[in-house]
């Protein structure tokens, strides 16, 4: 099987350079994925992102994120659970930003609700897009753009991709912008809720099903990639598990944020996350460029405690 090293960039929110753009263009990744939330609350900030990461010289992936396409409003209603119909006037809007999101990422392409077979021996399914965790989000785009109104609808289109991607006989990644329910429940856990006293699983329940699915029918994708969830929780100086195994699959989640940042030196830093296939065998490594050069060794000792934050299973 052939080897392979994919690069994942997580939420970017504005952090993005030409140091980057340069960096995976000349780099030796065979592709690089993005786990969306490319902009901050400003859609004029997710274009400029788009139009920079548009540049890079290799075959790139990208599922949408939330903060992707989304008005200021649109997240307030989200986050407060108020009734779809309360949005559906603004749909227009949306739609209009959507297709300007698809334009300004050029020759990238968008996994959502989508297969793709471009690289040899690997299926890319994208999951839901514009998650925000824990509920299902955005109701009126995804019953406009997919005809998906419920978690039972979404369960459906990824169970038809899984099985399609299955029948093509490669290693399948399911690139989304949040995690599977399921991994745990505290704050410092790989999709826990760090911003709630209670804590709780903040993955969606779709995706988690999927995966059930799968696994019982023993078609179980070899790597889960998302993000969404901060790396650097709100509880103090806790370091979320940023990957797992289990049920014989890689689970990542790399959003890293802010992924460019300054040490207590001042130094300036990179993060994304190296992924890669050897002897048919899925692993993944932080990887931190010192000012846009490849990780120095020793790492400063806040990052190396990030960088082995995970947690190893079967």
């Amino acid at each position: 099987m052939k080897h392979l090293s994919l690069a994942i960039i997580g939420d970017i929110h504005g952090f993005w350079t030409s140091v980057d753009t340069e960096y995976f263009s000349k780099s030796e990744y065979d592709a690089v994925l993005f786990t969306g939330d490319l902009g901050t609350y400003s859609t004029e900030s997710t274009f400029r992102v788009a139009q920079e990461i548009s540049k890079i010289r290799k075959p790139c992936y990208l599922v949408p994120g939330n903060h992707d396409t989304t008005s200021l409003f649109q997240l307030l209603a989200e986050i407060l659970h108020l009734p779809s119909f309360l949005t559906w006037p603004s749909l227009p809007w949306h739609l209009r930003r959507y297709s300007r999101f698809r334009k300004e990422l050029g020759n990238i392409r968008i996994c959502e609700y989508s297969l793709h077979r471009e690289i040899a021996g690997l299926a890319i399914l994208g999951a839901r897009p514009l998650s925000m965790g824990f509920r299902m989000n955005f109701l009126p785009f995804l019953r406009k753009k997919f005809s998906v109104s419920s978690v039972a609808d979404s369960v459906r289109r990824l169970d038809s991709l899984g099985k399609e991607a299955a029948e093509a006989g490669t290693d399948v990644l399911v690139l989304a912008h949040n995690g599977p329910a399921g991994l745990g429940s505290r704050a410092s856990d790989i999709w826990g809720c760090d911003f709630r006293k209670e804590e709780g699983d903040f993955g969606d329940a779709d995706l988690a099903t999927f995966l059930e699915n799968a696994v019982s029918c023993r078609r179980a994708p070899n790597v889960v990639i998302a993000g969404h969830m901060h790396h650097h929780t709100k509880r103090s100086v806790l370091f979320r598990i940023w990957k797992v195994r289990k049920s014989g699959i890689l689970f990542i989640n790399a959003a890293r944020v802010p992924r460019i940042f300054r040490d207590a030196e001042g130094v300036s830093w990179h993060h994304h996350v190296r992924l890669t296939r050897k002897d048919g065998v899925w692993d993944a490594e932080a990887v931190y460029l010192r000012k846009g050069v490849e990780e120095v060794f020793p790492l400063p000792k806040l990052l190396e405690r990030e960088k082995t934050s995970v947690q190893e299973g079967d």
